[in-house]
């Protein structure tokens, strides 16, 4: 969660998830990112950075994966993306990738605003689209754990509400790529209606103040 210039708060899947997992959370990053409190300074835990390691490699042994199997691949640069304009640029890179109607895009961005996001691939398919004719993008994402947790396909409903604004169709198909190297393909349709409720209260919690109620104790 962020505060732009604007005074517009930026969220993402992460907040989402935090939101349904405790409430209170939300409430705390959003005093956060108003000024009225500061998050405590993060202690220093090699576990995590062991763990954060281990994400990359098997991010990065996928994306080899899909190399040695000779998709085109476009990578989209997310190490500076700070400011909604940084963001815009990233999307704009992004939706420039699906034009050219690349095999895989890596690290694509989306951008609405208000919703950020970032995808860890993007699979071309041939279901096709309004805005790119004969085809499609499907939505992929690395996780370390053996088995598919319900938060990794909420964060893909929430990419795939991004990626419908640009290609004119939802994404048929998410797929979440597990630390074992398998893809367990998971149909959208099965989620939605969940996800459109969860991010409704979310929105009504967070973004517009509709729902707010005290959160602690």
């Amino acid at each position: 969660m962020q505060l732009a210039p604007d005074g517009t708060i930026i969220v993402s899947a992460t907040d989402l998830v935090g939101f349904l997992a405790c409430d209170h959370l939300s409430t705390l990053e959003l005093g956060r990112v108003e000024g009225r409190w500061e998050r405590p300074p993060r202690r220093e835990d090699p576990t995590v950075q062991l763990m954060q390691d281990r994400g990359d490699a098997h991010e990065a042994a996928h994306l080899q994966r899909l190399r040695d199997l000779g998709r085109s691949i476009v990578e989209i640069d997310t190490r500076e993306l700070k400011t909604p304009d940084q963001l815009r640029a990233a999307e704009a890179l992004t939706l420039e990738a699906m034009q050219t109607g690349a095999d895989v895009i890596f690290q694509a961005t989306f951008f609405d605003g208000r919703w950020r996001g970032h995808a860890d691939f993007l699979y071309r398919t041939d279901r096709p689209s309004p805005a790119f004719g004969s085809f499609s993008y499907d939505i992929a994402d690395t996780k370390l754990a053996r088995g598919v947790k319900a938060s990794a396909i909420l964060q893909m409903c929430v990419y795939a509400d991004l990626l419908e604004r640009l290609q004119g169709v939802p994404p048929e198909t998410v797929y979440v790529v597990t630390g074992d190297g398998i893809e367990h393909p998971h149909r959208l349709d099965d989620y939605r209606a969940y996800y459109r409720h969860a991010k409704a209260r979310f929105e009504g919690r967070v973004l517009d103040g509709s729902s707010a109620r005290p959160t602690y104790p």
